[in-house]
């Protein structure tokens, strides 16, 4: 009787080692962010852009102001925050984002270029357009250009920075920067999801009524 009992406990303690086994396959622990991003900046000052806005360039304008855009560690900006962009104006967008530490990652995102890129999304089509602006043509984001194309209700912009599976910077490009099939195209995970309003308005100051259009 208690060989057969012993019998019995071995097999089950072999079918359940054999199940382990199957679900550790099945559903792998998935690998810990490479970066811990805590509270992050983003900083957007007007500049002059010459060229189109594949291959131009920009120049800074003497005293232009920057406007500075504090997100919590949810990548959400201060409640109510809303910014004016200007018809017909282009905007240096520089990334600041910190670890948990205070220690800054900008570069750390820069160094595997090879692995990271920022996707820009919830414009209306032909609002906006984008440059990417990294040294050494790194196409990363942590520096680009926003260029206000059109006169618009508010909307809330998505900056995404992603986390890119091995392989799959080779197949995108600067024309890439608002695809909306980002997590296909840009498949991997994602290190920054921030979010925050803007509302493009006339070059002459006036700042239409939400729904008002002109005639």
């Amino acid at each position: 009787m208690n060989k057969l009992r012993n019998y019995f406990s071995f097999v089950l303690i072999a079918a359940s080692a054999m199940a382990f086994t199957a679900c550790s396959k099945d559903d792998p622990i998935p690998e810990q962010d490479q970066e811990e991003v805590g509270k992050t900046l983003i900083l957007l000052e007007e500049v002059d852009w010459h060229g189109d806005f594949r291959t131009g360039h920009s120049h800074a304008i003497d005293g232009a102001k920057i406007d500075t855009i504090s997100f919590d560690e949810k990548g959400l900006p201060p409640v109510g925050f809303h910014l004016h962009l200007t018809e017909g104006k282009s905007y240096k967008m520089s990334l600041i984002a910190y670890d948990f530490a205070g220690r800054e990652l900008q570069q750390t995102f820069l160094d595997r270029a090879d692995i990271h890129q920022v996707v820009i999304l919830g414009a209306p089509d032909g609002i906006l357009d984008y440059t990417y602006g990294d040294a050494d043509n790194a196409q990363v984001g942590v520096t680009g250009y926003l260029h206000v194309l059109e006169v618009a209700p508010t909307f809330t912009l998505q900056y995404l920075l992603r986390h890119l599976n091995e392989g799959v910077k080779a197949g995108l490009t600067a024309e890439d920067w608002n695809n909306k099939d980002y997590q296909s195209k840009f498949a991997g995970a994602t290190d920054l999801d921030l979010k925050f309003e803007i509302h493009p308005v006339e070059g002459d100051g006036h700042v239409h009524e939400e729904g008002e259009h002109d005639h």
